[in-house]
């Protein structure tokens, strides 16, 4: 599925039907789920709706209670193996900062 061409509520229904994928696999009950991950009923519901996000921390909740947390992992591997094009963390910025605006050139007074 390409997420780049999708809307973010279509994005959050594709995660929520990802996850109960994975809640069906696990053959886990919605209410086990809930109570292990201590979330609200309404709360998994407006989830798999796609009517509302759900947070950072609820997702991760979800992920562990199904003992599938180690999938966040997946999304962003350590990068610890060489290659010559990437570059090294030491290379790297401590902070990116906005540009400054230079000022416009001194002029005399006399000058148009």
């Amino acid at each position: 599925m390409d997420y780049n061409m999708m809307t973010d509520e279509d994005i959050i229904l594709d995660l929520a039907k990802q996850v109960e994928k994975i809640r069906i696999e696990h053959q886990i009950r919605e209410t086990e789920i809930e109570k292990s991950a201590g979330i609200s009923r309404k709360t998994l519901y407006n989830f798999k709706q796609g009517a509302t996000g759900i947070s950072l921390k609820n997702f991760i909740r979800l992920l562990r209670a199904m003992g599938e947390l180690e999938r966040l992992q997946w999304m962003f591997p350590d990068a610890e193996s060489y290659s010559p094009r990437q570059r090294r963390s030491a290379d790297l910025p401590k902070r990116v900062r906005e540009k400054q605006k230079r000022k416009s050139e001194f002029k005399w007074g006399d000058e148009p």
